[in-house]
């Protein structure tokens, strides 16, 4: 018989080669359908255009959200994950004026495609995704849909199920983030990030073995 234990995600096997993954990490969008289109690239999407900034009583003027078609893929071959972003939405406004009221913060969204045809029972979920900046991770994965919430009602964008994608599922969805813009035009790109993950074989003809499926992190640029 087969079981295989991880060092990261937390595999498991049987002697069939039936696997197991136990995914990692909390979720932090609810539960949603699918969602609606939002319009093409190079075309403005409506927002708010003002806010008031409670900290010293002026107004200050929220960017014009862009739109950014993307569909593009990455696909991890070891775990049989394919993510698909499909487009983005740069300069997103918030919901809470005094996170933008000093004007260099901004909200972005991202609709994606999570597809899991691994071979392993395991669920690849909005959590597994990152927002880079100018080739660093954005210290905000925590941001959920509610910072943005009035913008997303009036324009259709449904967040992506918390649940994930089990074996055999596709879901879509949009994730929200925000960053300090700091000075100048931002790079930026969504990462998925693959743990280095340790399996182990246990019986069979030859005793056991293990082999380790080596961390590797996928990036869509936008």
């Amino acid at each position: 018989m087969r079981t295989m234990g991880a060092k990261a995600l937390g595999l498991v096997a049987s002697a069939l080669l039936a696997t197991t993954l136990v995914a990692c990490g909390a979720t932090e969008q609810s539960p949603a359908p699918e969602p609606e289109s939002v319009e093409s690239a190079e075309t403005d999407v409506d927002a708010v255009d003002e806010s008031e900034d409670a900290s010293d009583g002026t107004e200050a003027s929220q960017p014009t959200p862009t739109t950014v078609e993307v569909n593009q893929s990455v696909t991890d071959e070891e775990l049989g994950y394919t993510i698909t972003l499909k487009q983005a939405i740069v300069d997103i406004p918030f919901d809470d004026a005094d996170i933008w009221a000093d004007g260099y913060r901004t909200g972005v969204a991202v609709e994606v495609e999570l597809t899991n045809n691994s071979e392993y029972v395991a669920t690849l979920r909005g959590t597994d995704l990152c927002l880079l900046a100018d080739g660093e991770e954005v210290d905000t994965n925590m941001s959920r849909i509610s910072t943005f919430q009035t913008f997303a009602d009036d324009n259709g964008l449904t967040a992506l199920p918390s649940e994930g994608a089990g074996q055999g599922e596709t879901i879509s969805g949009w994730l929200f983030y925000y960053f300090d813009t700091g000075s100048g035009d931002n790079e930026l790109a969504l990462r998925y990030a693959r743990m280095e993950t340790e399996v182990s074989v246990i019986g069979g003809p030859e005793g056991g073995s293990s082999y380790t499926i080596p961390a590797e992190n996928f990036d869509i640029a936008f």
